[in-house]
């Protein structure tokens, strides 16, 4: 379910822009917003009620259908599947040739090749082959914003039967997430972090609680981080104490309860983190006291 955050991105101001309209657009854009969910609902429901006749074989043919018996005596392909490896989803598109070769007696046209996949393209050098010849076809496979098993397939259509597939061209491999860090979504520098604002809730008399908060190097050197601006009631420390390049590690705030200054509410622990390349605000991790 990873692809649903990128799937709901656009819509996350959507209220935001709503309120700042006047009613009357605003009760014209949750019209029209209401007539899409009905059209796609019963699109949906159409659907399903199509395919609830159909048996898992018959609804896997339709989008993996068989080759044509016939089609071991018309094509012959040298190499019908490529291992594209591991890919990065920063990675540029990949692209693999097939060589179809026309093996029987009469010359075929190809009417089509379809993907299973609206990530790869194709393209061919000729439509008509001879007999005894041969055309090329290129299936170029797209990795952005496709982390995950690579399973791709190209059908190849000749005229006269656009029913069943004369070949059947393979892409395989895997496309890692470009972002190892993802996990931790704030940037300091080099540093990633889980958050830069926690709150420490439990706070027992003449007690020294802590929090942790989890973070990475994501850089090539080393980093060494202190803070030097805190009040003297907390202290600042990684652990381990120096966090080597493309590991993790732990921010670790403490607090010596006895000598916080005693105010109605919460108190706010700005903590300038020195040892990153950022700016001061870039770099400033908050530690709320209290429950809010």
């Amino acid at each position: 379910m990873r692809f649903l955050p990128r799937l709901l991105r656009p819509f996350a101001s959507l209220n935001d822009r709503l309120l700042s309209v006047g009613p009357g657009m605003r009760r014209y854009v949750l019209f029209i917003l209401l007539l899409v969910a009905a059209t796609l609902c019963l699109h949906a429901q159409v659907t399903m009620q199509h395919m609830r006749g159909l048996t898992r074989e018959q609804i896997d043919s339709l989008v993996h259908p068989t080759v044509a018996p016939t089609a071991g005596h018309v094509l012959r392909v040298d190499t019908a599947s490529y291992d594209l490896g591991t890919l990065s989803e920063t990675d540029a598109p990949v692209s693999r040739t097939f060589i179809i070769y026309n093996i029987s007696k009469r010359p075929v046209q190809i009417s089509r090749v379809r993907t299973t996949c609206g990530c790869t393209a194709v393209r061919f050098d000729t439509a008509s082959i001879a007999p005894g010849g041969a055309t090329r076809i290129t299936l170029t496979y797209n990795p952005k914003n496709r982390p995950g098993t690579i399973d791709v397939d190209g059908f190849v259509y000749l005229a006269g039967n656009d029913k069943q597939p004369m070949a059947r061209l393979s892409l395989y491999g895997e496309v890692v997430d470009s972002d190892v860090w993802s996990y931790l979504p704030y940037a300091m520098g080099t540093l990633r972090i889980k958050h830069k604002k926690v709150n420490l809730t439990e706070l027992p008399a003449n007690g020294k609680p802590s929090i942790r908060i989890p973070c990475a190097n994501s850089g090539n050197t080393p980093l060494r981080l202190s803070s030097r601006l805190l009040p003297p009631y907390a202290s600042f420390r990684t652990e381990p104490e120096v966090i080597a390049p493309n590991e993790e590690a732990d921010i670790v705030v403490t607090v010596d309860v006895a000598k916080v200054p005693k105010r109605e509410g919460t108190q706010t622990i700005s903590v300038l983190i020195d040892g990153l390349n950022c700016r001061p605000s870039e770099r400033t991790l908050h530690v709320v006291l209290g429950k809010q």
